[in-house]
């Protein structure tokens, strides 16, 4: 598949272009920078800003599929609500049916499977920026698009594990604690989601493998 991804050069987007290029799929780079993506083979890279529209189509048009890595910064409360719509209407008008965005646990409803340490987290240090991604997630259901939100616990520059929990958010009752997730394995599971169908117009949570319990 033709898999294209706005955020390569962050975190997870650089560790997922990775990922979907050793599973065996092409990748379109979209990079405000375009220098400080990873050159692979298999990789192209086109310029552009977030908020080029017209740029943005461009560059996605023949992609399979589109992964939102982009989450914004803390401080920033409405990055989301901004930049979703013209990443919706970008990924309809080239043809990219299918959409998965990056989100985090402890957005919306999510909230309520956390732990209460968790939470207290959520509904004070992080509300405004979590508060930001869930009102922008209410778009993705009327987009008319195969979309898929993702929601990774907790990330960290640590060493892989050896797997994850992929689980659709319908099937988790908590998540106990505060699970932390190296950013290899979101990158992994995001490469699973979006080629497997059965994660199309669902929710899915990213942890640990202790990291859930069932609903």
């Amino acid at each position: 598949m033709k898999i294209a991804i706005l955020g390569a050069t962050g975190n997870v987007g650089s560790r997922t272009l990775k990922e979907a290029i050793a599973a065996g799929h092409t990748v379109v780079a979209y990079a405000r920078h375009p220098d400080a993506v990873e050159r692979l083979t298999g990789v192209t890279v086109a310029s552009g800003e977030l908020d080029d529209t017209a740029a943005l189509t461009a560059a996605i048009s023949g992609a399979g599929a589109l992964i939102v890595t982009i989450t914004g910064p803390v401080r920033d409360k409405t990055f989301t609500q901004r930049t979703l719509p013209g990443i919706i209407k970008a990924a309809r008008d080239a043809g990219t049916g299918r959409l998965v965005l990056v989100s985090a646990f402890g957005a919306g409803d999510t909230a309520s499977k956390a732990s209460g340490f968790a939470r207290l987290i959520y509904r004070t240090v992080l509300k405004r920026f979590l508060d930001d991604k869930a009102t922008a997630e209410k778009l993705l259901p009327a987009s008319g698009l195969a979309w898929t939100i993702v929601y990774p616990v907790n990330l960290k520059d640590v060493p892989a594990l050896d797997s994850a929990a992929v689980k659709l958010l319908s099937d988790v009752r908590r998540v106990p604690g505060l699970p932390t997730l190296p950013f290899a394995n979101a990158a992994k599971a995001l490469v699973e989601v979006t080629v497997n169908a059965q994660y199309a117009c669902q929710r899915v949570l990213v942890t640990t493998p202790a990291g859930w319990k069932p609903a």
